[in-house]
């Protein structure tokens, strides 16, 4: 008989429980069967009238399974249903898991594997089985389900890390009430929780409150918007070559200069770097990446509740893709949602070197927009490109999070939020980047068996 109680906390490291397969198909594959048809036999050679009874009846009841088992899979439904799929750090949501039985024939047991993300899981972590992927579980529940029954269990979860996170599928596994057969099945369906990056105030971070882009003075001004032509003029000594229209000017013979429409929104956009070192090959600081994330997040914030238009770029790519991550400026009501859902998937894959991601991104950015480079790292090649574009006539702002200070630029608003945690201390250096991964990994094991052994050699003495 199936039990309850071990199922709910049964290992699942190697995977989800898998039917037997044993009678599944064929119901002549099975043990009993054979072994019910051989002693009808012996019943019938010595004329045994109880043991052909008893088989008769087992007989029976093998078939009833078989078939009871064939078809209560069948109709089975299974949802997750939420109050909100989205979240910030240290929040908690309420889901509800439905299992419904669509039919008539009743469900015995019916044990539900739902693979489930550890960093947006139930806040009572112990309900997690074990599970073979990176920071998932599963969560497993068994139902008893009468016909056309509905069952509704209620889990609060809490979103503890930044990331998107899939929920499912799920694996459903059952079987008839003498659990002489077992069948499964796979419920495909998957639900995406989102957590979003940390957001705090300005003054948190220590960022001026009132004009943090240095654009306060200008706002009344009105800007053009390099996308909306609306025709073109006569050039003035004061427009940019930039503006020319250059097959206008041939066919008037006079120099003519593209005309915009006039606007008065602010754009800024958020140009994130998300490489930890200089170098690829030390790696990644994931508290790094995680405090970028976060104080563009809060950066976002602001500007949007001061009615600018805020866009975002990063040198990563969202998870689970090979999109690059652009988000061009906008004002739309749900812009603060849309960038924060991006924040949310960036990965830590580093598309390309910051210093040239920023000029050729800078290409696609409209020209009034403010330029919020936001980077944990500082070097000449960084600094020469940001002093670049503000020679071109780009507003610039820098904002640098490691513990160096960055140097005086002119005409550059500069901000210096040192993060808190320190540096990793294992970077490879120069003669190791030579390093095949197993001479790494033995040169590492070998420094930890040396680290052991000075402790046990000193607690000796």
């Amino acid at each position: 008989m199936f039990d309850f109680e071990s199922a709910e906390k049964e290992d699942l490291t190697s995977g989800p429980s898998r039917a037997n397969p044993e009678g599944r198909h064929n119901l002549l594959d099975h043990r009993w069967v054979w072994m019910a048809i051989i002693l009808f036999i012996v019943g019938m050679v010595i004329r045994n009238g109880a043991l052909i009874t008893v088989t008769g009846l087992m007989l029976g009841i093998v078939i009833v399974s078989w078939n009871w088992n064939k078809h209560v899979l069948a109709n089975i439904r299974y949802r997750r249903q939420f109050h909100h799929r989205r979240a910030f750090p240290g929040e908690e949501v309420e889901a509800h898991l439905l299992v419904e039985n669509h039919k008539w024939l009743p469900v015995t047991w019916l044990q539900v594997e739902d693979e489930w993300p550890s960093a947006f899981g139930p806040a009572d972590q112990s309900v997690l089985s074990a599970s073979s992927g990176p920071s998932m579980g599963y969560l497993v529940n068994v139902y008893a389900l009468r016909w056309h029954e509905r069952v509704r269990r209620r889990y609060l979860l809490r979103a503890q890390q930044r990331g998107i996170y899939p929920a499912g599928p799920a694996h459903m596994v059952s079987g008839d009430p003498f659990g002489l057969f077992e069948n499964d099945a796979d419920s495909p369906r998957r639900a995406l929780l989102i957590v979003y990056p940390e957001v705090k105030s300005l003054e948190e971070l220590g960022l001026d409150a009132k004009d943090p882009f240095g654009n306060v003075r200008t706002s009344q001004r009105l800007f053009e918007d390099t996308s909306r032509i609306m025709g073109v003029r006569d050039y003035r000594p004061d427009d940019s070559f930039r503006h020319i229209h250059w097959k206008a000017t041939a066919r008037t013979g006079d120099l003519q200069v593209r005309q915009y429409e006039p606007t008065r929104t602010q754009s800024v956009v958020l140009c994130l770097n998300i490489a930890s070192f200089e170098r690829s090959v030390h790696g990644i600081w994931p508290a790094m990446v995680e405090y970028v994330i976060s104080v563009a997040a809060s950066l976002a914030s602001w500007a949007v509740e001061a009615q600018y238009a805020v866009g975002l770029v990063a040198n990563a790519t969202l998870a689970q893709t090979d999109r690059p991550l652009r988000t061009q400026p906008s004002r739309s009501r749900d812009q603060l949602a849309h960038l924060l859902e991006v924040m949310a998937g960036i990965s830590y894959f580093v598309t390309s070197d910051y210093a040239r991601f920023v000029l050729e991104e800078s290409r696609r950015i409209p020209w009034g927009a403010t330029l919020v480079a936001i980077t944990g790292l500082v070097n000449e090649s960084i600094l020469a490109s940001l002093v670049r574009l503000r020679q071109s006539g780009r507003r610039v702002v820098l904002v640098v999070l490691g513990k160096a200070p960055p140097p005086y630029l002119p005409d550059i608003r500069t901000y210096h939020l040192p993060i808190a945690e320190e540096s990793p201390e294992s970077q490879p250096t120069a003669s190791e980047e030579s390093e095949t991964p197993r001479q790494r990994y033995l040169r590492r094991r070998a420094q930890e068996e040396g680290r052991k052994a000075g402790t046990v050699s000193r607690a000796a003495h």
